[in-house]
């Protein structure tokens, strides 16, 4: 005996139904898996960027570093000049006498 209209019917509306959610969970999972990729990219750009604000501030403390130190360097430079100077002074003065 074949199906009546009113079952073929209510076939059919559960099919649709059915393919509807399919496509909707298709849709689901794509727009899921690019938001995916999205939020991967722009989470290893924010680390890059992270790091390399980090070096380039640890990069401009040691340049500080280094031009305290050159300066401290010179200064010790000058200073043994000026002790180096005194004691020629004074042993030419001990020879004086």
């Amino acid at each position: 005996m074949p199906p009546k209209e009113n079952e073929q019917r209510t076939d059919i509306k559960k099919n649709d139904i059915r393919t509807s959610f399919a496509v909707v969970s298709i849709l689901i999972g794509w727009f899921t898996t690019i938001v995916g990729l999205v939020w991967t990219a722009s989470s290893k750009d924010t680390q890059y960027d992270f790091r390399l604000t980090t070096i380039e501030r640890e990069l401009v403390n040691l340049d500080e570093r280094m031009d305290a130190a050159e300066s401290f360097r010179m200064e010790i430079r000058s200073d043994l000049a000026e002790i180096k100077t005194d004691l020629v002074w004074i042993r030419k003065e001990l020879e004086r006498q």
